[in-house]
């Protein structure tokens, strides 16, 4: 029997033949032969080519900069393909505080001029090299390097003094902090060249080396201002700059955290940002401190907030008390003060409601045109109590039965009121 060709021996095999196994296997050893052959010869010819381009490249005119040519072979690519990574072990995400500084990134932490921002970050890289808890935070125990160009030593010794004695510990213990202070000098990291790019200066140089040696877990550098010499306006140049932190971080495998003083702007919207959308945009993390808003608050009071987290929750906040030269957790008022000022302002809650009811105004506890709060602290006599705080009110007096919800309307068109329970003498429940 005379063997079909390759090509047209597959479609007989697939829809059935009379052949042997011995028979079938030569078949598709050569076809797959064949068509191995093909595919490596059409591979040599690409290569020719892109080998001939390059020649022809080389040969040409060059370009009348230091950029590489159009079409040059510029610098090898990092190329991954995923599929190497089957079987392997998902690699874990670190973190130097849990869910709010990662590790290998760049956390910005922005605070207007005075709030203490600067103390916090001291704060935090003295519990990373003592091993303690500091805030209701665990950060990971580790060397540091605070770079600080606002302040001179001096002020760094009292700051450090106050708080190794609030956790009872002692300067002796912070052998792994490593401070570099430089409000006397230029501290300059990196300024843009004549093309406008972003280039390390002898700082930044002097900066990686000494992390080299010292291998910390965390990085803290204070402020942005002193620090990025380009024009934050441009992008591009904040970016780069940003970038250039990030490679400090991934290189020595630790976190950076930049200090940063908001904008005009930044503060008045509560954001916290800078001149740029380019820093929100390059860090992966963003932390806010600032004092609380409102009339005749504890100057001693700061809120500490979390405003960007590519890899944890957004819209966190602690709120944090300034006591002998450190921050703590402010806990608020003791229980039985706290039952008080409660009761304080559901007494309000039920006036408010009672009032609006008596004047054949109907208020809901659903979300609307007439919620309930709202519409109660939208009144003259509402003050000092605002909707938030009415909103908490309403909450707890339908827990404990105090308020009830009636319903009304014909049945095609329900509507519920809320109500005083002792009030109510004819709605439907």
């Amino acid at each position: 029997m005379t063997e079909p060709a390759p090509e047209a021996a597959l479609p007989h095999l697939i829809f059935g033949g009379d052949e042997t196994p011995e028979q079938i296997e030569a078949i598709v050893s050569e076809y797959v032969a064949a068509h191995t052959a093909i595919i490596r010869e059409q591979r040599d010819e690409l290569d020719h080519d892109a080998e001939a381009r390059e020649a022809e490249l080389e040969a040409g005119p060059k370009a009348d900069n230091d950029n590489d040519a159009p079409g040059s072979k510029g610098a090898p690519l990092p190329v991954i393909c995923p599929a190497d990574w089957h079987g392997l072990p998902v690699p874990q995400r670190e973190w130097f505080i849990e869910g709010l500084i990662p590790t290998r990134q760049v956390t910005m932490l922005a605070g207007d001029g005075g709030v203490g921002k600067s103390l916090l970050g001291v704060q935090i890289a003295a519990a990373a090299c003592l091993g303690v808890e500091t805030l209701g935070l665990t950060p990971a125990r580790c060397g540091v390097v605070y770079l600080g160009a606002e302040d001179e030593a001096d002020e760094f010794h009292r700051r450090l003094a106050d708080i190794v004695a609030a956790h009872d510990r002692t300067l002796a213990d912070l052998v792994d902090f490593r401070l570099i202070p430089l409000a006397d000098r230029d501290a300059l990291l990196a300024t843009p060249d004549g093309k406008g790019v972003m280039q390390p200066t002898s700082n930044f140089i002097s900066l990686d080396n000494h992390i080299a040696r010292h291998q910390p877990g965390l990085v803290i550098l204070d402020t942005s201002a002193d620090l990025f010499g380009g024009d934050e306006i441009k992008r591009g140049q904040v970016r780069q700059f940003v970038a250039m932190l990030r490679g400090l971080a991934i290189k020595w495998n630790c976190a950076v955290v930049l200090l940063s003083h908001p904008s005009v702007s930044g503060m008045q919207t509560g954001t916290g940002t800078s001149g740029s959308t380019a820093w929100n945009n390059s860090v992966r993390s963003r932390i806010y401190l600032t004092r609380p808003e409102g009339k005749d608050v504890d100057p001693d009071i700061r809120v500490l907030r979390t405003m960007k987290a590519n890899y944890g929750a957004v819209g966190d906040e602690m709120k944090l008390r300034w006591r002998a030269g450190a921050f703590v957790l402010d806990k608020g008022l003791p229980a039985a003060e706290i039952a008080f000022v409660n009761r304080a302002q559901d007494d309000a809650f039920i006036r408010l409601l009672r009032a609006v009811s008596r004047s054949g105004q109907v208020v809901a506890p659903t979300k609307g045109v007439n919620f309930a709060p709202k519409v109660l602290a939208s009144r003259t006599d509402a003050a000092p109590y605002d909707e938030r705080t009415l909103e908490k009110s309403m909450h707890r007096l339908l827990t404990d039965g105090t308020l009830k919800v009636a319903k009304y309307g014909p049945p095609s068109k329900r509507r519920q009121q809320l109500l005083v329970s002792a009030d109510d003498f004819g709605g439907e429940d």
